[in-house]
């Protein structure tokens, strides 16, 4: 251990022990809906752990904790490690406690003091070394943050079962992409129940006169994706740059080739290009073996490093048997637009709209589901998602033009039909209206507003 250089680091990236306030450029622009899940748990006395792909804002939230708690703590009380600058200077946890006690007299078995461990996966151990605290029964609290949330997961399933909560944490909404605008006029958002079409109506109402702004964030949202560093750039081909060759680079080789020591990092490479071109199309694994001359195996070990990263995600194909689904055909998904369209030049609305909406529902659905899990419809026809929250089952197709006409969308009403629904969804590019189809209900609604309004 280097206790001096944990010493100074620790008075160093600990402004606030002097300041009492965070500075302005590590608060960013504030992400509520998080704030309030951490401060949730918090309430638990369980240790609260973020988890998403690089970049998407964990360590601002972090920031915005602890500007939250120099509200009501002492400022020496809140403590922020980032663990990757502190590799190779510490044996453990325990001796990040214990020297803040020997610096500040504050012993934190005894005492609250909140610990703000950023990307904790790369610490060793560090679940049983946070576990000693909690079976110690100590005062301090822990909120950790970490890029690989299937390894945490992993790590933490059995030394700290029913001591962790996870929150995962996307790149921006476009709600949130829309409030991060400081340029646009206060436009409402909205969170109505999926299956609530009366209230997506008025909310059609409410914001319709704000439908020029809307849209035009829209397309920036687009070609830009969700991650809120573009707010600092705002520069598309800086921005593409700095995606690709940074935030690309990082995920791949620090989140998951190191992480998962991955033996050939050039296929994965490839893999990862290759769906970021074949996003929202359909796969077999023999397939995209074939196409990639890859083993099957290694193709679905290196897919589930991928899919644990929150790089791409796989949707099933909806079936009761969990054999069927097994063996048929999935759907892949590019996790984020922003970078697919930088790696890919890749300007097809329709297919980023598609994309888009798979994310939006991913995002909606883990809030009111564990482990919840996209899929798609095949019969006869095909329906792009089937969401399933465990509340409702509702068929969602994506119809990327304008006056999408009722005989294109066959899939939606067979699915519907034959699991004796009474509705389903249409995503339009500016179509609104509610018809009565069949006996069922059906809602053309324009992607603004999906993304707004639920």
């Amino acid at each position: 251990m280097d206790k001096e250089f944990i010493i100074t680091y620790l008075k160093k990236r600990n402004y606030w022990w002097q300041t009492g306030s965070i500075n302005p450029a590590d608060k960013g622009i504030p992400r509520p809906d998080y704030l309030d899940e951490v401060r949730k748990i918090e309430r638990l006395e369980r240790i609260t752990c973020l988890t998403g792909i690089r970049r998407s804002g964990k360590t601002t939230i972090l920031f915005q904790y602890i500007d939250h708690l120099l509200k009501n703590s002492d400022a020496q009380r809140i403590v922020y490690v980032k663990m990757d600058d502190i590799m190779g200077k510490i044996d453990s946890i325990h001796d990040i406690l214990d020297i803040y006690h020997e610096l500040t007299g504050i012993d934190p078995a005894r005492e609250t003091v909140y610990f703000l461990l950023d990307e904790i996966h790369v610490q060793k151990d560090w679940q049983l070394q946070l576990k000693y605290y909690i079976d110690a029964h100590a005062k301090c609290r822990f909120l950790i943050s970490g890029s690989s949330k299937t390894l945490l997961y992993l790590e933490a399933s059995e030394s700290l079962a029913g001591r962790i909560s996870f929150i995962d944490v996307f790149p921006l909404t476009f709600r949130e992409f829309l409030r991060f605008n400081d340029t646009l006029p206060d436009i409402p958002v909205h969170h109505s129940p999926i299956d609530s079409f009366d209230d997506i109506e008025k909310v059609y109402h409410s914001i319709i006169e704000h439908r020029p702004e809307i849209l035009h964030v829209l397309g920036q949202y687009f070609d830009t994706g969700g991650y809120p560093e573009w707010f600092k750039i705002k520069d598309m081909d800086m921005w593409y740059k700095t995606i690709v060759e940074d935030y690309f680079a990082l995920i791949l080789f620090k989140d998951i080739v190191s992480v998962f020591r991955v033996k050939d990092p050039i296929l994965l490479d490839r893999l990862v290009r290759d769906i970021a071109v074949l996003s929202t199309n359909r796969f077999t694994y023999n397939g995209l073996s074939e196409r990639l001359g890859v083993d099957r195996e290694t193709l679905k070990l290196y897919l589930y490093y991928l899919q644990s990263s929150m790089m791409v995600f796989v949707a099933d194909v909806y079936t009761p048997s969990q054999k069927a689904v097994e063996k048929r055909p999935k759907k892949l998904y590019f996790w984020e637009e922003g970078l697919r369209r930088a790696l890919t030049l890749d300007n097809d609305d329709g297919k980023t709209a598609e994309n888009i909406v798979a994310w939006h529902l991913i995002k909606k659905g883990s809030k009111s589901k564990p482990a919840f899990r996209p899929f798609y419809w095949k019969n006869k026809y095909e329906v792009d998602f089937v969401y399933d929250d465990s509340r409702t089952v509702i068929p969602i197709e994506v119809k990327y033009r304008n006056q999408p006409s009722t005989t294109k969308i066959k899939g939606l009403m067979e699915f519907i039909d034959v699991n004796g629904l009474n509705r389903g969804i249409v995503v339009t590019k500016d179509t609104f209206r509610i018809e009565e189809l069949e006996g069922c209900r059906v809602l053309f609604i324009p992607l603004w507003l999906f993304l707004v309004s639920m």
